[in-house]
């Protein structure tokens, strides 16, 4: 149940979108972090996201934070 609300929000993502994943792929990226986080309860093991195919929002992710001077 530790990572529940981030598979609500996914499943509420995919309910809005018409099931159209590709719409959810933030919360679907959430809901895996959740899940490898919290691999002491052994729920998924800890890969990158990268291999689990979101290298493209890693990227934005990265570009969205201000540099430090």
């Amino acid at each position: 149940g530790e990572c529940s609300a981030f598979k609500e929000r996914f499943m509420e993502c995919l309910r809005r979108s018409g099931y159209e994943s590709a719409a959810c792929r933030q919360s679907a990226m959430a809901y895996l972090e959740c899940r490898m986080d919290r691999r002491v309860a052994q729920l998924m093991a800890n890969e990158p996201l990268e291999k689990l195919g979101f290298k493209d929002l890693i990227n934005e992710k990265s570009e969205e934070k201000p540099e430090k001077s």
